[in-house]
């Protein structure tokens, strides 16, 4: 198979180049892959440069993020943790044992294939906050705004819709849902416990996944307030968590949503503040 074509030709060496969607209005990105990889790469210490999709640029596999780096197209936001993990010498769970290593597995695979797909169910029920300014809305005008508005935020509806009853959770009603997912937060919420991050005093891979996941449920709007609620009573060490990781990578959060900008950049922090 011959090597995709690069949004990027201009590459410099050994600079990672992110392709995501444009910033949003509640989070930096609603995509919790994007978020997940970029604040990786925030951990990892990895030179990077974001780049927008412009809501039409994707990978070969059609997936979105993916990057770019040394002339090579890397898709899928795992793959590409494993790519630079082992192109720059990177392991963020190198202080990990086997079964803990094992734990990790299983929760990620929670995060990335329950807690995912709840809120995916939700914007598939109803995402017309795409088209708000918590959403995309500030990045348009005119008959652009318009029709995404009124066209494709409905075409890309269904296509959740029905990408969740091929998945299964959109058999379920909303309160069914709702309730998987407050089983899967109590889950996290006990194995985080009181430890500031998932294996300890260090953040890992896991709390990188956690963090892209959960932010999603707690700050983008779903279809009712019962989640965010439980995170709040009954799962604060969660939101504790969130708030942390934000603190040491994401202290630009707050610029990149209100700017809409994909070029503000962290103030870094030890895992000590």
């Amino acid at each position: 198979m011959p090597a995709p074509p690069l949004l990027k030709r201009d590459w410099q060496k050994d600079h990672v180049y992110l392709i995501q969607f444009p910033r949003a209005g509640c989070i930096p990105t609603l995509s919790p892959f994007a978020l997940k990889l970029e604040t990786w790469l925030r951990m990892a210490g990895i030179q990077y440069t974001n780049i927008s999709n412009e809501f039409k640029k994707y990978s070969a596999k059609r997936q979105i993020p993916f990057i770019e780096v040394n002339g090579r197209q890397i898709a899928d936001s795992n793959f590409c943790i494993d790519h630079l993990t082992e192109s720059f010498h990177v392991d963020m769970d190198s202080q990990l044992s086997p079964s803990e290593k094992a734990q990790a597995r299983a929760f990620h695979v929670l995060l990335e294939e329950s807690i995912r797909w709840i809120v995916v169910y939700n914007r598939g029920r109803n995402n017309k906050f795409f088209a708000t300014p918590e959403g995309f809305a500030g990045h348009m005008t005119g008959v652009k705004k318009l029709y995404f508005k009124t066209v494709a935020i409905e075409q890309f509806r269904k296509k959740i819709v029905k990408a969740c009853y091929s998945q299964g959770i959109g058999r379920h009603s909303l309160e069914e849902v709702e309730k998987i997912a407050m089983k899967d937060l109590l889950a996290l919420s006990v194995f985080l416990a009181d430890k500031p991050f998932f294996f300890g005093s260090k953040p890992t891979s896991l709390d990188a996944t956690a963090f892209g996941h959960l932010t999603q449920m707690y700050y983008t709007p779903l279809n009712s307030d019962n989640l965010k609620k439980y995170m709040d009573e009954k799962t604060p060490n969660l939101v504790a968590h969130i708030n942390r990781m934000k603190s040491l990578y994401w202290s630009d959060w707050d610029d990149a949503i209100r700017e809409l900008s994909l070029t503000t950049h962290n103030t870094p922090k030890t895992t000590d503040a």
